[in-house]
């Protein structure tokens, strides 16, 4: 059986992006979920589309590196029961929030547009970045860590007529083999 851990991770990431799903803190019930947006709202591409394909609002996901953080001493790590060979390995992501002049979200009756609508979907990411699930079930690898670097490059680009930003975030995982 071969391991997929990058591409599940990819998968996780991109999934709960289209869902925009996140936790919140809602008495009585501190386990509640909100979302800031359906799949209708914000097109999210696993890759950079072509300029005519480009849907927006829109997220793209772009993985960006990825290899060994630590080795383990001998290589030995504990899996469960048993031992492996294996260490943690991470991936880095770069992740990129886009709307145009004529893209809108309605947020609780008002109509979001442009710099403010980037502001939201750049909340509101970073919200559900950081409440990725990696179940066993789709990710069988242990995530143990995970960094956001928060938005960069926050702007106005007048060529495309696009407001843009850029962030990035890496996870790091026990590769067993």
């Amino acid at each position: 059986m071969a391991i997929d851990h990058l591409n599940d991770i990819e998968r996780a990431l991109i999934d709960n992006l289209r869902l925009g799903k996140y936790n919140t803190v809602t008495a009585p019930d501190t386990s509640a979920t909100a979302t800031a947006w359906t799949d209708a709202d914000v097109t999210v591409y696993g890759q950079f589309p072509t300029t005519v394909e480009t849907m927006y609002p829109c997220i793209i996901t772009e993985m960006a590196a990825n290899g060994i953080e630590t080795q383990f001493m001998g290589q030995r790590l504990t899996s469960g029961s048993s031992n492996a060979i294996g260490e943690l390995y991470g991936v880095a992501f770069n992740i990129y929030v886009s709307v145009d002049s004529k893209c809108s979200i309605t947020v609780g009756g008002e109509v979001y547009k442009e710099r403010r609508l980037l502001n939201y979907l750049m909340l509101n990411s970073a919200n559900v970045l950081m409440d990725v699930d990696f179940p066993e079930a789709t990710v069988p690898a242990t995530v143990v860590e995970r960094h956001f670097s928060g938005f960069r490059d926050i702007g106005y680009n007048p060529d495309l007529e696009t407001w843009n930003a850029i962030s990035s975030m890496v996870v790091v995982f026990k590769n067993s083999r």
